[in-house]
């Protein structure tokens, strides 16, 4: 019983010896770990990433690495080394052909002046606006369903038109996601203006031209334009000299070629997929202004590479039955999300309407 009684004693003394002993220490000699102090800097990682040297030395060439040495916090939206390889751009030398200027611009619209978690974008948003140190605002998208075909949740987060493909990388001075595809501005600029220096769309803008349709892209809008180029129009024998000899009072313009605008929608090809997924809807369809046909819009995002495929057609109905006309589609990540001031271009690989569907009657 004493040895009982001596073993209840001594645990009774152990908590007050505990509180004597932490009394005694002095709080300057407790050391709590600081946020992030094991991380390295944005630059850092991604200049040690392999899938992403190309960015890094965009941050170097531009004079943008010093400041990204900074505390912050930034979040970096990092196109990887094949989303630079899709604009032409294979060594760090590619970038000696551009603008210094306008180099540091792009890398600065690729640049948040806040610290974005994933978790931070509301669920299924779309096109939610965030600012940049370029002064401008990219467009963010996060479309979420559960389960998916796989039976786990799925997840979606777009910038600009861009799929994350790796998001929340911490790194001491803010979080990193990955993009697929460098992410195109032209500032100060419209959806016309950038046709009209777009040379290989010149055919397209002679039919917007000569229905009537040109003048307007220099408005407010906002516009969403698919653009067919040169190639396309050429391949079904059709020329800027061609559409310059059609009598317009024998064809629905609004249809031949209004059908290639949406008015005062913004929208990058992967809002397709996000509406699909939130709205669980196929595509998007639109009225034609003044016409009783229809215009779906629909894409499909590839789950290996992340990759979109889209499609556009035309019908004549929006209800079954109706005539479809087979329309057209593309897989070219480089070649969509064109962003102005005033919307939005798409490169379209082929044509909604030859020019005697769209004949009066």
């Amino acid at each position: 019983m004493d040895i009982i009684k001596s073993i209840k004693n001594l645990l009774l003394f152990i908590p007050a010896l505990t509180l004597l002993l932490l009394g005694s220490c002095k709080h300057e000699d407790l050391q709590i770990t600081k946020e992030n102090e094991n991380f390295r800097l944005a630059t850092d990682f991604i200049k040690n990433n392999y899938e992403l040297t190309l960015f890094s030395a965009a941050l170097e060439k531009s004079g943008m690495a010093e400041q990204l040495r900074g505390k912050g916090p930034f979040t970096l939206l990092v196109p990887n080394n094949t989303a630079f390889n899709e604009i032409g751009i294979h060594t760090a030398a590619d970038f000696n052909k551009m603008n210094t200027d306008s180099l540091k611009e792009l890398v600065k619209r690729h640049i948040l002046d806040q610290r974005l978690l994933f978790n931070d974008v509301p669920v299924n948003g779309v096109d939610i606006r965030y600012h940049t140190l370029a002064g401008t605002e990219v467009y963010a998208s996060l479309a979420s369903y559960s389960p998916n075909n796989n039976g786990y949740p799925a997840n979606y987060l777009y910038f600009n038109g861009s799929s994350v493909t790796r998001n929340n990388v911490t790194v001491a001075n803010g979080v990193i996601h990955v993009l697929n595809k460098v992410m195109k501005y032209t500032p100060a600029s419209t959806v016309q203006s950038w046709l009209a220096k777009s040379p290989q769309y010149s055919i397209f803008v002679s039919g917007l031209k000569k229905f009537g349709l040109w003048d307007k892209l220099s408005g407010t809008g906002p516009f969403t334009v698919f653009a067919p180029q040169n190639k396309i129009f050429e391949a079904s024998n059709i020329t800027a000299a061609s559409i310059a000899g059609m009598d317009t009072a024998a064809y629905v313009g609004e249809r031949l070629f209004g059908s290639y605008i949406l008015n005062n929608k913004h929208f990058f090809i992967s809002d397709f997929n996000v509406f699909s997924i939130i709205n669980l809807e196929s595509g998007y369809t639109k009225q034609l202004n003044n016409d009783t046909w229809y215009m779906t819009i629909g894409s499909v995002r590839d789950y290996y590479t992340a990759a979109l495929t889209y499609s556009v057609s035309l019908r004549t109905a929006f209800d079954y039955p109706y005539d479809s006309y087979p329309g057209a589609s593309g897989l070219l990540p480089a070649l969509t999300d064109n962003l102005t001031d005033n919307g939005l271009v798409h490169d379209i690989q082929g044509l909604l309407l030859l020019p005697q569907q769209a004949l009066k009657h």
